[in-house]
């Protein structure tokens, strides 16, 4: 049975639950708030099922054939490139495959957003749900059964997730079809739902009021600024810088993470998806042209169909093609696992009996200054060295002034 897969390996991507033939499988939460399989063993008749269509127990490709051809990539549209974490590429492939009379899977929030859950879209006005990061777990449901049923009636389809998401949609399809496009992106990892939900009631808490919006990423000072934005019932708003949230300092220090994401299966230069999204972290110094401070998408072309995607969105794109490489040298977690936080054991153990603000400031800040934290940051986000080039201009400015 799928059960016996261990929490250091399952990915919580659903694929057993989607494809047992008598639904007895039920992703349900642990302790920590992260969803894993759940078998009915009296309805279950051991078919195996489950375990042929997990993506952590398949034979995983080796890494051969041809290198991801990388762009650099802004949305010509400044309002939904504005709207977007990034440069606002996702938006125009989602916006093409509904033209064609096509649907949509991605992560939106609830309406109390105390949950991320993929969703079908099929008309525009709907496509603002899916725009901008949700730094928590999405929930699958039944999403791929969904996928299926709209495949074989001959519908495009772009699904878009983490990569094990993509990863647990293929393997349950197992099935190459030629009307579904896949699009997943650079994941850091996993936060905890749980975690988010405690945060967001310390939050509601805090304004005396319910949420009425939020948005991880808010441009109004810039996409490199990182502020997360609350704005509330009672017409109360809270901006905080990544540095400065309690949430997102236990997602950057990794304190709050699934445990399979330090042990990621699926961080690898060849993926099953046929295009790969994130922020071209380093494009400062790479492409300073290409640098406006409102959002530059790093895009990885993976197959014939991504390559076709993308370029049928290039009339509405300014782009670049570069070099591997540089493309993803700021973008470690593309390839690499992240480390568990060293508080993250501890942070679990108190999560349902200290406030959330005591929580982050003692397991995502202990033994650490201000400056080691904001430079983790910085270097996990990959904008340590456009920092230090900024402190190095003005030590010199100031240099100047006094000699």
């Amino acid at each position: 049975m799928i059960q016996r897969l261990s929490k250091e390996d399952c990915c919580g991507c659903a694929a057993c639950s989607n494809i047992c033939p008598q639904s007895c499988i039920e992703m349900k939460e642990d302790s920590e708030g992260f969803l894993y399989p759940l078998v009915d063993a009296l309805r279950c008749t051991q078919c195996g099922a489950c375990t042929k269509h997990c993506p952590v127990l398949l034979d995983a490709p080796t890494e051969e054939g041809e290198q991801p051809e990388a762009y650099a990539a802004m949305n010509q549209n400044e309002e939904e490139r504005l709207s977007s974490s990034s440069g606002g590429v996702f938006t125009l492939l989602a916006k093409e495959t509904i033209r064609q009379g096509g649907a949509v899977f991605g992560a939106a929030f609830s309406q109390d957003f105390r949950r991320v859950v993929h969703v079908c879209i099929e008309e525009e006005a709907h496509l603002k749900a899916l725009q901008g990061s949700k730094y928590l777990q999405s929930t699958v449901g039944a999403s791929y059964q969904q996928v299926k049923a709209l495949l074989k009636k001959g519908r495009q389809v772009l699904f878009s997730g983490t990569p094990c998401q993509i990863e647990g949609l293929k393997a349950f399809l197992k099935t190459d079809y030629d009307n579904l496009l896949c699009v997943d992106i650079i994941c850091h990892g996993v936060p905890s739902p749980k975690v988010w939900r405690k945060y967001l009631d310390y939050r509601c808490m805090q304004a005396n009021a319910s949420v009425q919006r939020m948005c991880f990423r808010h441009k109004t000072y810039g996409w490199k600024a990182y502020i997360v934005l609350f704005e509330f019932s009672n017409n109360t708003t809270c901006e905080e810088t990544y540095s400065e949230d309690a949430f997102m300092q236990t997602f950057l220090r990794n304190v709050c993470l699934r445990p399979s994401c330090s042990n990621c299966h699926f961080k690898k230069m060849h993926r099953v998806s046929d295009i790969t999204l994130g922020d071209f972290w380093g494009i400062e110094t790479v492409l300073p042209e290409m640098d406006d401070d409102k959002g530059t998408s790093l895009v990885l072309l993976h197959s014939k169909k991504g390559e076709n995607a993308f370029n049928h969105c290039a009339s509405k794109l300014l782009t670049k093609q570069v070099p591997l490489e540089k493309a993803i040298a700021k973008n470690t977690p593309y390839f690499r696992s992240v480390q568990s936080g060293k508080g993250r054991t501890s942070f679990f153990e108190h999560l349902d009996d200290q406030a959330f603000d005591c929580l982050a400031a003692r397991y995502a800040k202990e033994t650490w200054t201000w400056q080691t934290l904001l430079k983790s940051a910085l270097q996990n986000l990959g904008l340590w060295d456009l920092a230090n080039a900024a402190r190095k201009k003005l030590h010199d400015k100031t240099e100047g002034m006094l000699s």
